[in-house]
């Protein structure tokens, strides 16, 4: 089977690259080409039928373990969701000195003016509602490995001292705008949050370069990294955020612009910065915390046949898996005889819940991976295979509030015996820990009026 149609999740994920995870938020908007196997063999004396009454079986499935090392998306925030539970997302990173080799010996009596950790905003922005927040910032005492190491969203960092939040004024909200740039001196940079840190941070960097210590083990011995959350209550239902309320920010933190910098004034009153960078070089991931307690998402995990009334999908944590049970005896007549049609287009109509006041949107794109067991899944055969998601995925239809599937080589294979009937998985491209986004779907019994339906249109010998 060739690899790269493979998709992988738990600890037997492989390691993607920052490229494939660039790509795979990004899509363009090319028209997907409809499969019409059989369309060719009908004519006149051929009677064309739609069925759509079969049996579907759906269902949520639970990811307990996602890496999260290297994503193209840094995550912070928190979230409360009525349906879903509470969300709290943290990122931890090391970061490395723009020089090894500083000329600090040079200031003499200085002055520490700020010290600020910048993350520059994705396109994306943010999820949820858009709320200002308060940041807090932590030195880490892990030793982070960027190669041959994996890192989940499950992985706590192990904080160097938990009393010792680096912000300069803990508790403030920190302004949130992805629309203004921002003014650092005489320079106009774009948007991007930014946080102040105690000057003493850049004061005690400044003091282990004197003593020789920003060489090249600096961040396995002098400065191991950070870990940058959001105040919260983790003990607390929905992580203490009342229901609806919270946002999660969407960074992009190997941009130039995402960086630490200390600003500080020469004894001859000449200013002067330095950066500390997040880059290629560096290990990081994003650190994602659930409480499900109590609500219909952490019900339905537990009792799958919940999931004929709805099912879930949350990027990084849960997927929707869709069987058909019966799809099989499609070639069989009521008498139990062997009665072969010809497939002219099979397609999966998924009907989601939407409503306009809900600030919990649905993402923009899906892609559908047929299961191979309880670990793997690989693209079903109607959608293009390449290195990214781009062409195998299906657009939102805001209007009728439905994502469609075109599985019609899919079927087709299944009922020749080509494929095994495992059943399949619906994803976010976004799934790899690098987006927040969830979806409520109907279920195959829901009491609403739209439900899951697979219509296939058939014509008959």
């Amino acid at each position: 089977m060739n690899k790269k149609k493979e998709i992988l999740l738990g600890r037997r994920v492989n390691k993607l690259s920052a490229t494939f995870f660039a790509l795979v938020l990004v899509f363009s908007a090319c028209k997907k080409e409809e499969t019409t196997i059989g369309g060719d063999l009908q004519n006149g004396n051929l009677n064309v039928i739609v069925q759509d009454t079969f049996s579907i079986k759906t269902y949520s499935d639970e990811i307990t373990e996602m890496q999260s090392d290297e994503v193209s998306v840094a995550l912070l925030g928190a979230y409360n969701d009525p349906v879903f539970g509470g969300v709290n997302c943290g990122i931890v990173t090391q970061i490395v000195p723009n020089d090894l080799d500083p000329s600090f010996a040079d200031l003499g009596a200085y002055t520490m003016d700020s010290v600020v950790l910048a993350l520059r905003y994705t396109s994306i922005n943010y999820y949820a509602n858009l709320d200002d927040i308060v940041v807090e910032v932590y030195e880490i005492d892990d030793v982070l490995t960027r190669e041959d190491q994996d890192y989940y969203t499950t992985d706590t960092p192990t904080l160097l001292d938990a009393s010792n939040n680096l912000v300069l004024n803990e508790g403030a909200e920190v302004l949130v705008d992805f629309v203004s740039d921002v003014v650092v001196g005489t320079d106009t940079l774009s948007p991007q949050l930014r946080v102040h840190l105690d000057p003493e941070v850049g004061q005690d960097l400044i003091s282990d370069a004197l003593a020789g210590q920003m060489g090249s083990n600096f961040q396995t011995s002098t400065f191991k990294g950070i870990y940058i959350r959001v105040a919260a209550d983790d003990d607390a239902p929905g992580f203490g955020i009342a229901s609806g309320l919270g946002t999660v920010l969407y960074f992009d933190v190997q941009d130039l612009l995402s960086k630490m910098t200390l600003y500080y004034h020469k004894g001859d009153g000449t200013a002067g910065e330095f950066d500390f960078n997040i880059n290629t070089t560096t290990a990081r991931y994003n650190k994602i915390d659930y409480d499900r307690e109590g609500t219909a998402v952490g019900a339905s995990l537990t009792d799958l046949t919940l999931g004929e009334d709805a099912f879930y999908m949350q990027s990084g944590s849960i997927r929707s898996v869709i069987e058909l049970p019966y799809i099989d005896n499609f070639y069989t007549n009521a008498d139990g005889e062997f009665d072969p049609k010809i497939i002219n287009k099979a397609e999966l109509i998924l009907p989601i819940q939407d409503f306009q006041s809900d600030p919990f949107d649905p993402t923009t794109k899906l892609f559908m991976a047929r299961v191979v067991d309880e670990d793997l899944s690989t693209f079903i055969l109607d959608y293009n295979v390449g290195t990214t998601l781009t062409g195998n995925t299906v657009s939102y239809d805001e209007t009728n509030k439905e994502y469609r599937f075109i599985m019609t080589q899919e079927i087709q294979a299944i009922l020749n015996g080509d494929l095994e009937n495992n059943g399949f998985r619906i994803y976010s491209p976004g799934f790899f820990a690098s987006s927040i986004e969830r979806i409520i779907f109907n279920g195959s019994n829901s009491e609403l009026k739209d439900r899951p339906r697979l219509e296939i249109t058939y014509t008959e010998y």
